[in-house]
């Protein structure tokens, strides 16, 4: 038996594991590029206006560093100018998820263990992953290839702008494979295949702004250095197959001489006994957090500096408006804030999910055989999240609030609490999983992400007029401040941080009869 012995019953396994998430993720991550890329070139259906954007984008710094520079001017140049970074985000995490989730997760479970005993060599299942990574990064950028042709890009350049998201995905998987056979968590090959690709991003930002040949720099710029329908520099694409195979070859010879359930790096040894600091589940909870919250506040205060730095640039071309039903305002800085606790709520809900996370593994009984209630190990979680979403949101706040700074040093201190103050919409979204952990915990992950697109597909519905603006103030997005130039909405905001603390109260008092698995 071989290393890779096995591969095709794998391959079924996991094309069943991903039917809907990953089949979901690839597919409509297609479609909403090339959404994206329709809704430019409706806002500037003339060469004249398409020549002017290109004009203005090329001279701003912070343009090029976010989104890259206009290569052409065409209708297909323009949309692949707006999509090409929301492509490079969105394909390289679904890959990066759909690897990890087949790979060091299942390692990490337990469930590689079942799969060993019959005969599967040991690096089948990474292989199988990786086949169906490929699968899902050439679907979506066949989508993204049909969808261009069909807003009139010519043919030639419409199959290169496919062959760059699918490269974005091809990419990622490979790094996510590599990053699973050094790490022996799921979630530290996650951090650190998502924290690359960041870099990638950034670098490939950077390579951009100075302009010449730095976009060698970043794999993300070789794959941007392509320019279809101006350049179609295909062969640029031969590097970024070129270091895929490698990370993908490198990653397989690990998976097949290594032991199961581990990872090149040995895993740290913690000290003998907790500090005085770590005796309770709270301080458990935020120790164990710690990094993904550290993590999403960087990530919060570049973002939000990013944004602060090209704003007056894009409110120039664009008018900006979603969230401005709820009194928000126009323009970017305001949408960016409105849209900021819908993130806060995700990473909150994520944090506060680890809770079950701790009951599947097991280590749930390890801390509640200690004189620990459950209901204060459950709001240990609930804090730990609400946390981790006022974090990320000052973080954004404060980035928003330094880059401007230069141009509006007065809008400071009203931009780096802006971000705070929408915190209890995200709150009431944590006390929410909490009770959802408490009384339903199987189905507790599916539901509260739901509940949150619910919302989020109500703010579209109303900006494209199929319900009444009225509507709007149904959703706890809509209550909170809307700084700084809307309401600021003092008793919402007190309203909003009653229903989390009675939603939390519900939690505590239901977890006490409850089953936890």
């Amino acid at each position: 038996m071989n290393t890779l012995t096995g591969t095709r019953p794998m391959l079924g396994l996991t094309l069943r594991r991903e039917r809907l998430h990953g089949s979901a993720w690839y597919l409509l991550s297609g479609l909403l590029l090339v959404m994206i890329a329709a809704g430019i070139i409706a806002t500037y259906p003339t060469a004249a206006d398409r020549e002017a954007l290109a004009a203005s984008v090329n001279a701003s710094a912070g343009e090029l560093f976010m989104i890259g520079p206009v290569s052409s001017t065409d209708v297909g140049g323009i949309g692949l100018w707006r999509m090409l970074g929301i492509a490079a985000i969105f394909v390289s995490l679904a890959s990066v998820l759909t690897v990890v989730r087949n790979t060091r997760a299942p390692e990490e479970s337990g469930t590689s263990e079942l799969l060993g005993s019959a005969a599967i060599g040991r690096a089948a299942p990474l292989a199988a992953a990786l086949c169906v990574t490929a699968a899902g990064s050439l679907a979506a950028g066949i989508v993204v290839s049909v969808g261009f042709l069909g807003i009139g890009a010519s043919a030639g350049g419409s199959v290169l702008v496919g062959a760059q998201v699918a490269s974005f995905g091809l990419l990622a998987a490979a790094l996510a494979a590599l990053t699973g056979q050094i790490v022996q968590t799921a979630r530290a090959a996650t951090g650190i295949a998502v924290a690359v690709v960041a870099a990638f991003f950034l670098l490939r930002g950077a390579g951009d702004a100075i302009g010449g040949n730095a976009y060698w720099m970043s794999p993300f710029g070789w794959i941007a250095a392509v320019r279809p329908f101006a350049h179609n520099d295909a062969w640029m694409l031969l590097p970024v197959l070129g270091l895929t195979i490698a990370l993908a070859a490198v990653a397989v010879w690990i998976a097949s001489r290594r032991d199961l359930g581990a990872g090149l790096l040995p895993e740290r040894v913690g000290p003998a006994h907790a500090s005085a600091a770590l005796r309770g589940p709270t301080s458990l909870a935020l120790r164990t957090s710690r990094g993904a919250v550290i993590g999403w506040s960087a990530g919060g205060l570049v973002v939000g500096l990013l944004i602060g730095g090209v704003s007056s640039t894009v409110d120039e071309q664009i008018d900006l408006s979603l969230g401005s039903g709820a009194g928000s305002g126009a323009g970017l800085i305001q949408v960016a804030l409105y849209l900021s606790p819908l993130f806060a709520a995700i990473l909150g809900i994520q944090t506060t999910l680890r809770l079950r996370g701790e009951v599947t593994s097991g280590r749930a009984e390890a801390v509640l055989s200690r004189p620990v209630a459950r209901s204060h190990w459950l709001l240990a979680y609930a804090i730990t999240g609400a946390l981790a979403a006022l974090a990320v949101l000052i973080a954004f706040g404060l980035g928003i609030g330094i880059a401007q700074i230069g141009t509006d040093p007065g809008s400071f201190s009203i931009l780096a609490i802006a971000g705070a103050l929408r915190a209890p919409a995200a709150w009431v979204f944590i006390a929410f999983t909490a009770v959802l952990l408490a009384t339903i915990p199987r189905a507790a992950t599916a539901v509260a992400f739901i509940v949150v697109g619910a919302f989020q597909a109500l703010e579209f519905a109303v900006e494209f007029r199929l319900v009444p603006p009225e509507a709007l103030y149904a959703s706890p997005f809509a209550l909170v401040p809307q700084l700084p130039d809307g309401d600021p909405r003092p008793w919402q905001n007190i309203l909003l941080i009653l229903i989390a603390a009675a939603l939390a109260a519900v939690a505590t008092r239901s977890i006490r009869h409850q089953d936890i698995h």
